[in-house]
């Protein structure tokens, strides 16, 4: 295991799991690709960070746009430190492939409506909204986070899921107001005003 220290420059790519981060890593040693689900959850800019390398690869892919072939050197690694919390923007970037998986799609039912309820009397009555019953769609958030559900106020995802599940978290935990903290690499609820 080797520990490297420098720059990485996070460009997030749109592909068919959703938005994905290929990092160009600069230290004193040379330039590597990083692909790895620890940048999934960082937004694009320059990021000062500490890697733990398990290995180096050399990897190679055709170019769509003029069919180049492209040979990388790429670190797969297994840890990640956000050195200092600055983010500096991405200026320009070369366009990366989606080399992740597609993910099955999440299944979204439409709402059933409530059910009537007979009291002691034999009389029908609607049934009490004031608790609310496990929907459909907390089933489905709760087979998508497993054991962080239901999500507290801070979440720490587990990156070594695959990547296209770890994507779709990111997303729902972005879209549902959290906020990410790349120092300790942690969700948080943002509060509501």
């Amino acid at each position: 295991m080797i520990i490297l220290e420098g720059n990485v420059i996070n460009k997030v790519i749109t592909g068919a799991n959703g938005d994905f981060s290929v990092g160009n890593f600069t230290t004193d040693i040379g330039q590597f690709k990083i692909r790895s689900t620890l940048l999934d959850q960082f937004d694009e800019g320059e990021y000062r960070v500490r890697v733990s390398v398990n290995k180096i690869d050399l990897n190679s892919y055709m170019s769509k746009r003029n069919g180049i072939i492209i040979t990388e050197m790429e670190l797969d690694i297994d840890h990640l430190e956000c050195i200092e919390g600055d983010v500096k923007p991405v200026i320009d970037a070369p366009i990366e492939p989606d080399v992740t998986e597609t993910p099955p799609p999440l299944e979204s039912k439409p709402e059933k409506p409530a059910k009537n309820t007979r009291d002691d009397s034999g009389e029908t009555k609607p049934k009490d909204s004031r608790k609310p019953a496990p929907s459909d769609g907390d089933a489905e958030l709760a087979k998508l986070f497993g054991l962080l559900w239901p999500l507290g106020d801070v979440v720490k995802l587990d990156s070594t899921m695959p990547r296209p599940l770890f994507i779709r978290q990111k997303d729902y935990l972005k879209s549902a107001g959290y906020t990410f903290n790349g120092l300790d690499q942690t969700w948080h609820r943002s509060p509501v005003h």
